[in-house]
């Protein structure tokens, strides 16, 4: 059976494996990436199998930035958080350009923290960051970061934001705690379990009106329901400040309108004054032996481009840049 000391091994391989490099070159990162591949997915089934008969490993981890996680292996976000000390590097990069000491930061779809974690950093103790996550596991988890890093300007939200007030059904991925949503059907042939029903609400309706003026960036990945989510925003986008952001993982497959497409989606938020930025990211393993070697967002002037794309971040700005 897989122990958390043969796993601590494995990580102080992959450690080796990593560079804090601001730029990597293409015949470095398939050297790297050759190193890590067979290592890799030879323990993530060993994990696998392990869960699958008895139950996930459960060992301590901290990020690059101090972040202490509970992390129960082979969960993706948690694995990464372990073995290369971060998740979505290109995301929290866009974060720390961001956000500064006071600033509000809202968190949808926390999972167990980690991003609500280094938020809560960035803004300090005069910061408030709202972290909202509707699924028990992830929001018992989430309690269990805030604890472990003694986070006090975290304000936690049991509740599903969605379009409108009432219960949802939440359904569950097998194994991995990040794939929760109020989406009963992901794609064609995919579908989930419901494990229970949650409070259902809009974004307005959870925050504050101080929360909703002073939020600086707003991040919601939910898994197939941002489009609920964003329209459930329309009655309360105009109470941002003029320099509030979002920052949207959106899975067009998932959505519940079969001919509903990003620019159905986002065109009330054109039509109020803001511009869409892609936002690289990867979830490949070997990205992350170079976590900070980011790209920022992208301006996508032809909307329509999305259509093309099965799953993509974007940033939604008022500010009518090239780069952000």
């Amino acid at each position: 059976m897989i122990q958390a000391r043969i796993v601590a091994s494995w990580r102080t391989y992959i450690q080796l494996l990593r560079t804090d490099k601001a730029r990597v070159g293409i015949a470095e990162r398939w050297f790297r990436a050759l190193l890590l591949t067979v290592p890799y997915y030879v323990m993530a089934v060993l994990l696998n199998m392990r869960a699958a008969r008895w139950r996930p490993l459960t060992v301590d981890g901290i990020s690059a930035d101090g972040i202490r996680l509970r992390c129960h292996l082979p969960e993706v976000l948690q694995m990464y958080v372990y073995l290369f000390g971060t998740w979505e590097p290109d995301l929290a990069a866009y974060m720390r350009s961001r956000l500064r000491s006071g600033d509000t930061f809202v968190d949808v779809g926390a999972n167990i923290g980690y991003l609500s974690a280094l938020a809560s950093r960035l803004v300090g103790p005069h910061g408030v960051v709202v972290a909202i996550e509707p699924a028990p596991a992830a929001g018992a988890a989430l309690q269990e970061t805030v604890a472990l890093n003694d986070l006090t300007n975290i304000r936690l939200v049991t509740a599903a934001v969605s379009d409108c007030e009432g219960q949802l059904p939440l359904y569950v991925g097998s194994s991995d705690s990040g794939l929760t949503t109020t989406v009963a059907r992901l794609g064609r042939h995919f579908r989930l379990r419901e494990q229970t029903r949650v409070r259902a609400a809009t974004l307005g309706s959870l925050l504050t009106p101080e929360e909703l003026a002073t939020a600086r960036l707003i991040k919601i990945d939910v898994e197939g329901a941002e489009d609920r989510v964003l329209a459930g925003m329309l009655a309360s986008v105009d109470e941002l400040a003029a320099d509030a952001e979002l920052v949207i993982e959106m899975m067009p497959k998932w959505w519940r309108g079969p001919q509903l497409r990003p620019i159905d989606v986002l065109r009330p938020f054109l039509e109020r004054g803001f511009h869409v930025y892609l936002l690289p990211c990867d979830y490949w393993p070997w990205r992350y032996l170079w976590p900070r070697d980011v790209g920022a967002p992208k301006r996508l002037r032809d909307v329509a481009a999305l259509e093309q794309r099965g799953r993509f971040d974007v940033v939604l700005s008022r500010r009518d840049v090239d780069v952000l």
